[in-house]
This record gives C-alpha cells, structure tokens and sequence, in this order.
C-alpha cells in the first residue's frame, strides 16, 4: 500500500510501523557432526558443489570471495582473499584494509589439494563441475537446499568457520582477523 506524503517529505521523514520493520536473520552456524552430515547430503547431490561447500564452512569465505579466488590464491595451507566477484556487480579488488590470509583446516586440506591439482594459477578456484562460474540460485537448486540446508542460510556457512575455530580454542581477535571486517547493518 502506497502511503500519499506531501511534496518534499521523503521516506526518511514517514513514521515506520513495528511491522515493515523486516526481522533480524538469525545466525545457525552448524555444529562439526551436523556439518559432515550435510556435506554427506550434498555429496549425494554433487560431490563437487558438496566439497565447496565444506570449504567455505571451514574459511569463513564469503560467496562473493569465493566466486573470485584464483588458483594462484590458494594452496592448501592458506587462501589469500584480495578480490571479491558479485553475480552482478563482477570482479573487484578489496581495499587493502580488507585483505587477508585465511587458513585452510586439516579437514579440507585434501579438497583442496585436489582442486588445485594439474590447474592454471589464473582459473578460478572454486566452480561447478562443468567448470563455469558458481552462481548461488543454482548452486542451491543443485544441492537441495531447502532440505539439506537445514533451515539455514549461506551467510551461516561463514559463521560456522568463525563457530569452528572458537571450538578449537582460537582466540577471539585471531578469528576475527580471518573473517576480515564485517558490515553490521543498521
């Protein structure tokens, strides 16, 4: 419903009811055995997409970042995150304030060892196993998020690295330098 307002007054200055106000998304990082459990879900899917995934829930790397990494930026000890590539908006380079070094957990360092075997340094890391760009409607589609999501949202992958890494008694400032700068919105 359109709400009439005289010339000159803008959104801004229109009183907000409690109920446009959209909610805050809750943040559900998975847990390490509910992880493997949906990795193991995914792999049913696409094993490839499935390794991705686990790879982005064990970084904390956010999709647009995970869209731009090159092979040239990963080994399987550490991802360098420089660049980010929006399904709209393309490649850019991070400020460098926003630039860092992520580490690669044990548990992912034999994917990653295998995506980066026999490749150019200048292919993208991370893609479909068509080879092509990954894209997010599809990548869910193909995964069946809806059901081995489990209620989740992507952005929860990230929070799971950041979830993980506390587990394992990394220090709150380490972590927060390995998830880079975040955005609060407001």
């Amino acid at each position: 419903m359109s709400v009439a307002r005289p010339l000159g007054v803008s959104h801004a200055d229109t009183p907000r009811r409690l109920e446009d106000v959209p909610a805050p998304v809750a943040v559900r990082p998975f847990t390490a055995l509910e992880l493997e459990e949906a990795w193991s879900d995914w792999s049913c899917y696409s094993p490839v997409l499935a390794d991705v995934m686990l790879v982005l829930a064990r970084t904390g790397l956010r999709w647009s970042e995970a869209r731009a990494i090159t092979v040239a930026d990963a080994d399987p000890e550490e991802i360098v995150v420089d660049k980010a590539s929006g399904e709209r908006s393309g490649l850019h380079a991070l400020p460098p304030e926003r630039v860092r070094h992520v580490p690669v957990s044990p548990r992912v360092r034999p994917i990653m060892r295998r995506i980066v075997a026999g490749r150019d340094a200048d292919e993208l890391l991370f893609t479909t196993s068509f080879g092509t760009p990954l894209n997010r409607a599809i990548v869910l589609r193909r995964l069946n998020w809806p059901v081995t999501g489990r209620g989740r949202h992507l952005p929860d992958l990230r929070h799971t690295a950041a979830y993980l890494w506390l587990e394992e008694g990394v220090s709150p400032g380490t972590v927060r330098s390995w998830m880079g700068p975040t955005r609060l919105a407001g």
